[in-house]
């Protein structure tokens, strides 16, 4: 029997498989995209989405849209009809549920709104403030549930985590009046977090109802250069958040895929035990060699081909030679899911792209 897509790359993370080199490139926005697509006479993106071969498709529920997924005018305008997203006072922004704040005119992902800034010198602002209320699980849910039934047949449709306990505590306060709240009155931060994790678990368990393969979490926990927090910190206050939130896949037998950019090697053996089984996206701030011989019995890789110095500033030349050097790295004996270590942004060339998908395209025996 034939297997698609989304068979084969469970078959990769379930550990069946360990030939299989699934593959995932993503954009910053679909201008970039296009401009990739367009470089090698592709016109459409369905056509492109053909091309790369990608076997993740990435949705959102609403409170997630304006954030994550602004670049679908459609379920935008289904938020802003039904209470989940708000225009804001600068024209082009909207705001979530949550009170953050995103530039529709932005080339990628960021934040303007803090609605509990200041909350360091007044802490009681937190006393009125509560996450948004899960009354309409099913308008929520509209858009993922419509992506399973129609991309399931191909790809692993995953919903998306992305802007987790950490991230979004952190931007409700600001992160610097988060971190000096972690340190200063960390019961307070500690109610903030719970807050959210509260709201995080809620959408796990609808994740698992609606019929979702695999469980996704977003939390950035590093630098370019080290942890974003000491050893101690994230132990204490982070990761029992994260242990209670992956608890909800790992009841339900599904795997957890974490996304955590930088360097995280010292917190790598707590994500384990708290259950992640897919790392996402492996940087070069961390020795690949080192993570593949340490956790590659516990962990699949996803990403590993440098987005800052490789694919942007190196030939097409160079970037073939070192996706293959990356491939037989961490792709060694599987475990392995082919991918930028970051999303493909504005300065990357086309050219670039194209022989990062040629690349892999060859690995798979694909022409």
């Amino acid at each position: 029997m034939i297997k698609n897509k989304a068979e084969l790359v469970m078959d990769v993370i379930n550990r069946k498989n360990t030939t299989y080199l699934p593959s995932q490139i993503t954009f910053a926005n679909l201008e970039k995209k296009m401009e990739c697509a367009n470089y090698i006479g592709i016109k459409t993106e369905d056509e492109y989405d053909e091309y790369l071969g990608n076997h993740y498709k990435f949705t959102f529920q609403l409170d997630d849209v304006a954030g994550n997924g602004s670049e679908d005018k459609e379920r935008i305008q289904i938020g802003l009809d039904n209470g989940y997203i708000f225009e804001g006072e600068t024209p082009g922004h909207i705001l979530d549920r949550w009170g953050l704040e995103y530039d529709l005119n932005a080339p990628t992902y960021f934040n303007y709104g803090h609605p509990l800034n200041g909350i360091v010198d007044n802490p009681e602002i937190l006393d009125t403030f509560k996450a948004p209320e899960l009354k309409d699980l099913d308008l929520m849910f509209a858009g993922p549930v419509e992506d399973l039934e129609k991309y399931s047949d191909e790809m692993l449709v995953v919903l998306s985590g992305y802007n987790g306990i950490w991230e979004k505590s952190y931007e409700l306060a600001e992160i610097q009046e988060f971190l000096v709240l972690l340190y200063q009155d960390p019961d307070i931060a500690g109610r903030l977090m719970d807050i959210v994790t509260d709201y995080k678990v809620e959408i796990a368990k609808e994740t698992v109802k609606r019929g979702f393969k695999i469980g996704h979490h977003g939390d950035d926990l590093g630098t370019q250069e080290n942890t974003m927090f000491s050893e101690e910190l994230f132990t204490e206050h982070i990761l029992p958040r994260l242990t209670r939130l992956f608890k909800v896949y790992k009841d339900a037998g599904i795997p957890v895929q974490m996304h955590t950019c930088g360097y995280i090697i010292p917190f790598i053996p707590y994500l384990i035990e708290a259950g992640v089984n897919i790392l996402e996206p492996i940087q070069p701030t961390m020795d690949i060699k080192y993570l593949k011989k340490e956790f590659g019995k516990d962990l699949i890789f996803y990403g590993g081909i440098d987005t800052q110095e490789l694919l942007t500033f190196k030939s097409p030349t160079e970037v073939r030679e070192q996706t293959l050097r990356t491939i037989e790295i961490l792709g060694k004996d599987g475990g392995y899911i082919v991918a930028p270590s970051q999303e493909v942004m504005n300065n990357v060339p086309a050219e670039n792209v194209d022989a990062l998908v040629k690349t892999i395209r060859e690995v798979r025996g694909e022409h």
